[in-house]
């Protein structure tokens, strides 16, 4: 073996060396996210309004850069008028890049504070597997990663076994309790599987039969949150803000978001 042939490999070696460092970097980063699920166990439980709004909360501690990574319906980015945030500045399309077989590592949308990994209206129709939304999590820039279950969780049930912890939302109205039993009931047997589980009551109200919600739900000390008004939700929509950056919504969200945060494992 010559010299330049011996530093030829050596070289070749140190990258191997060098690129295995950076794979388990990048695994052990990886692992030190806080992946918490956010799901409603009906339609228009408040999956995606309670995903925002504490994603807002944490950022406003100044300790944490949450992620928001959409994983069913996604609403969020004409909700919080992305265009409109991102203006003269560029979003990064994680979804269609993921369907392209394209490296989403060190990829961020920041504003206030949160990094939005939301479903942009050009990326409705794309599809991605079970591996691809894996990556899209373990690869999402943050500490804690607030992933929005909205509108599909039989399809991706066994992405909600991959979250460190889950927060249960669910909304009082008779109705929707009855039609979301079967899918507490299997969120609920995850419990036996060492699952951690946070339940929330959204949308509390004086129109709510407390011992007839309870005694249905039969839950072990749920975060309690109030309804918020419609013209504070369509306030903050017609002016593209979180709901949770107005007032009269961070005054009724403020002591319940207390109690929520002191269940998550931060």
């Amino acid at each position: 073996m010559n010299e330049s042939t011996f530093r030829m490999d050596s070289s070749a070696g140190l990258e191997r060396i060098l690129s295995r460092e950076a794979e388990e970097r990048e695994r052990y980063t990886a692992m030190d996210k806080l992946k918490i699920g956010i799901v409603g166990i009906s339609n228009g439980a408040g999956t995606s309004f309670l995903t925002g709004c504490l994603a807002r909360y944490l950022a406003n501690t100044g300790k944490h850069l949450p992620a928001v990574v959409e994983l069913g319906q996604g609403t969020l980015f004409d909700t919080y008028g992305m265009d409109r945030r991102f203006a003269g500045r560029s979003y990064y399309h994680f979804y269609k890049a993921l369907a392209e077989n394209r490296s989403v590592r060190g990829a961020r949308n920041l504003d206030e504070g949160i990094n939005w990994i939301l479903i942009s209206p050009e990326e409705e129709r794309v599809q991605l597997t079970f591996e691809q939304k894996l990556r899209l999590i373990c690869h999402a820039k943050g500490d804690i990663i607030l992933c929005d279950f909205s509108g599909r969780l039989e399809e991706d049930f066994e992405l909600l076994r991959n979250m460190d912890q889950i927060i249960t939302v669910i909304d009082p109205l008779p109705s929707r309790m009855l039609k979301g039993y079967e899918m507490l009931c299997k969120i609920k047997a995850l419990e036996f599987r060492q699952m951690e589980i946070i339940y929330v009551i959204n949308k509390l109200n004086r129109g709510v039969n407390r011992s007839q919600m309870t005694d249905f739900l039969k839950l072990k000390a749920p975060v309690l949150i109030p309804l918020i008004s419609a013209e504070s939700i369509y306030s903050a929509e017609y002016n593209c803000k979180i709901p949770y950056t107005l007032s009269e919504v961070k005054k009724l969200l403020k002591e319940p978001f207390q109690q929520l945060v002191s269940k998550i494992k931060i």
